[in-house]
This record gives structure tokens, sequence and C-alpha cells, in this order.
């Protein structure tokens, strides 16, 4: 039996919560059904419960360890999210994107622009909360294959979100560490962003060529697919022509919506705001609890709770610590090695113990540099844009795998031999526009 003090001398060894990392890390990418009966959530679990019951970290430390903040504001968003499925939105929202979209290259086109532009200002995990039902919805009623969609949703709202302080909650951090003004912020980062978002689009052509290409065009299948968005009735064969809002609550849900997204320019904090809205809407959204209880998912608030004691965990045992000093003789030179320096630092720390982490364990050493204050817009740029290289890179990805789940399964490889990619281009594109600008634009 693991007895308290065996326990500790264990964890002394900074080998330790490497080999459970490894481990965990391993089983999630391997998923259930290929090679392992864990799922995702399972094998986080699993691995958070390793790194406190070998000592690695205490229980209240792994309490600690867990973004409360992440946790109350996704469940805020998926409360609102659900009375918009309730009142038909999603579907409605599928008939009039089918009806502007042609073929299914214009679709995608369309699809990474719209979550590119609205996850700036609304936040990428807001984003993918409120589309990949959409997503699900316009899929099967077209049937289109899921994937592609599916992954541009996600890499476009990361790319999108490069460009804004409201996109995401390390480019927050960053605006207020680095004392960046809003317009400022996106005067410098959009051209990242809008690179970034037609490059997506050239990768996911290329990847899903076969699934884009020679198809019939969208029209021709639209009146007399079936409504399948509300999963609370299956069975429903109301075509897409016939979609019925439920209008009385769709304008409660605009305002629940309008009301977050004041309280957000009001500067309340995202949780706060979330939970409000959340509140709010089950108040005045007069539908029963368990109907929106139903449609909240548990197991991916469960899975990130794990994931993050987990990454605590890594943490602790010194191997972040180490890629920074590893990289911080590039961190002394001029702003162009400097940028690929910090980016590489940020791709590599952001995939690790994920952005906001990474952000907060550079501050220190960013903040000593000459140029500083550009230099936080490589840490904001690529530490988002590394969001895309995995499923469990950032949160955004993992509301858009875990919400289809019910539909299709997207595994660990099929996404990463596509988000890898997108990720090192991306970066590669984010580091020559800031070296540009550093070396044509005034540089504080």
């Amino acid at each position: 039996m693991l007895t308290l003090q065996s326990a500790h001398a264990l964890a002394s060894s900074h080998w330790l919560p490497l080999a459970i990392f490894v481990i965990t890390y391993a089983l999630i990418a391997i998923e259930s059904g290929r090679g392992s009966h864990l799922d995702r959530t399972a094998a986080a679990f699993c691995g958070a419960v390793a790194m406190v019951l070998f000592g690695v970290l205490s229980l209240d430390a792994a309490y600690r360890a867990i973004s409360w903040d992440t946790i109350i504001f996704l469940l805020g968003i998926m409360i609102l999210v659900a009375h918009f499925q309730v009142s038909h939105f999603f579907d409605w929202i599928a008939v009039h994107v089918a009806a502007v979209a042609r073929t299914r290259f214009q679709l995608l086109v369309l699809l990474v622009f719209t979550t590119g532009i609205l996850a700036a200002f609304f936040v990428n995990d807001t984003i993918c909360l409120m589309f990949t039902p959409v997503i699900l919805a316009l899929t099967d009623r077209l049937k289109l294959p899921r994937l592609p969609y599916l992954v541009a949703l996600a890499t476009s709202a990361n790319i999108g979100s490069v460009m804004s302080v409201t996109g995401n909650p390390q480019n927050a951090l960053v605006g207020v560490t680095a004392h960046f003004t809003f317009l400022e912020f996106l005067s410098r980062l959009a051209p990242v962003s809008a690179v970034g978002l037609v490059l997506n689009i050239a990768l996911l052509a290329y990847f899903f060529r076969r699934d884009l290409r020679n198809a019939p065009p969208l029209e021709a299948s639209i009146a007399s697919a079936p409504s399948v968005a509300n999963d609370a009735a299956p069975h429903n064969h109301e075509t897409l022509a016939s979609v019925k809002l439920d209008r009385v609550l769709l304008i409660k849900c605009a305002l629940a919506a309008l009301l977050v997204l004041v309280l957000w320019i009001m500067n309340f904090s995202f949780p706060l705001a979330a939970a409000a809205v959340g509140a709010f809407i089950l108040l005045i959204g007069r539908v029963k609890s368990e109907t929106i209880l139903r449609r909240l998912d548990w197991e991916l608030l469960l899975f990130f709770a794990s994931l993050f004691v987990v990454m605590q965990g890594f943490e602790n045992s010194g191997a972040t610590g180490y890629i920074i000093r590893f990289l911080a003789s590039g961190l002394q030179h001029g702003i162009t090695s400097q940028l690929f320096a910090v980016s590489g630092a940020m791709l590599a720390l952001s995939n690790l113990v994920s952005n906001v982490p990474a952000v907060l364990l550079v501050r220190p050493f960013v903040n000593s540099l000459p140029h500083a204050h550009f230099i936080w817009l490589a840490v904001a740029s690529t530490s988002t844009l590394a969001g895309n290289a995995t499923p469990i890179s950032s949160v955004a990805n993992l509301i858009v795998i875990q919400l289809a789940a019910r539909r299709m399964k997207i595994t660990f490889w099929e996404f990463t031999r596509i988000g890898l990619v997108i990720t090192i281009v991306t970066s590669l594109a984010a580091i020559a526009i800031l070296a540009a600008e550093a070396h044509l634009l005034p540089t504080p």
C-alpha cells in the first residue's frame, strides 16, 4: 500500500510527474477502441488522481490548480447555448448559411471568416460553444463530411482570436501586463490574424481536397433535409424549409447574449459575467431546468478540471523552467532573434502547460527584454496559434471535439496531422509579419 511518506519520496524525483504526464498524454492520444478502454476524460481524470496519489501535488494544491474561472465561464455559456438550442436557433442558422454557400468550398470559406472574426470579439471558446451545434446540424442536413468543418471551426476560432485583447484569456493577460490599448493591439495583430485565416483556408482545402472537390451543389439537397438539431426529439422529421423558431425564447437569448457582451466591455470578469447571464436566462427563459441541464456537457467540465491538475504536476517537474533557460540565450540578441526565441518558447510551452500558464511563466523574462512591449505581441500571437497543434492544445479545440463526440469521434491523430501543420505555417507567418512591423513601424 502506498503510504504518505513513500508518496512524497517518489514525488521528490522530477521524473515521476514527467512519467505521469507522458502516460496520461499517451492515453488521451490512444483513446478508447485503439488499445485502451479509457476515453479522453477518463484518462485525464486518472492522470490527475495519480498526480495527487503519488505526492506530486497535495489535494489542496490540486484544487488550486483547477482554473475555476474557466469551469464557471464554460458552465455559464453552456446554459446560454442550451437555451439557443431549444429555440431552434441553430437550425435556422443552418438554413441561412447553406443558402449563402453554393459549394462545399464556399461553405468552408464562409465558416472560416465568420468564426474567425466573431472570435476576435466574443472569445474563441464562446464561438466554438455556439457554432459546434450549427456545424453538426448543417452537415447532417446537407449530408456533408463533418471533419473538415469541425476542424475549420476550431482552428479559425483560434486564429481569429489572435487579433483582439478580447479574443482569448491569454490576450487579455498580455493586454493588461503590457498596457496595450484595444486599438493598438488590434492594429498590430489584425494582419497576423487575417493572413492566418487565409492560410488556414488554403491548408484545409489541401488536406480535405477529396471532400471539397467534385461535389454536387449544396442547394440541391437543402429543402428535403430533415431537421435533427434538437437532441431531445431525434425523430423529428420537419424539413429545413419548415424550421420554426421559438421567437420569444430567441429574443430572450439574444438579450442575454447582448448582456454578457456589455458586461465584458465594462470589464466585468469573464466567468462572473457568464455565470450571471446563465442564471439570468434560466430565470427569464421559462424552459424546464431539467431540459437545459440534460444538454450541458458535464463530461467536458470534468475533463478540463482533470487536465488542469495534470498540467500543474508537469509544471512542478521543472521541465518548463528548463525549456525557458534553454531558449534564454536567444532572448538577448536583436528583435528578430527575440521574436524567434519567444515564439519557439511559446509554441513549446503552450502545448505542454496550455497558453495562459505559458504566458505567466515567461512574464519575468519578457518584461526584462529590450522592446518588451513589442515582444509581448509575439507572446500573444504564438501562444494562441500554438493552440491549433493538437486536440488538447486549446480549450476551443476541446469544446468542438467533446461537443461533437455524440455524432462523431475525432481522434487525436486526425486532428494533430492537420493542426500541427496549420500551427507551424501560421506561426512562421506571424513571426514574419511582426518582424516586418518591427522594422517598418515605430517600436516602443
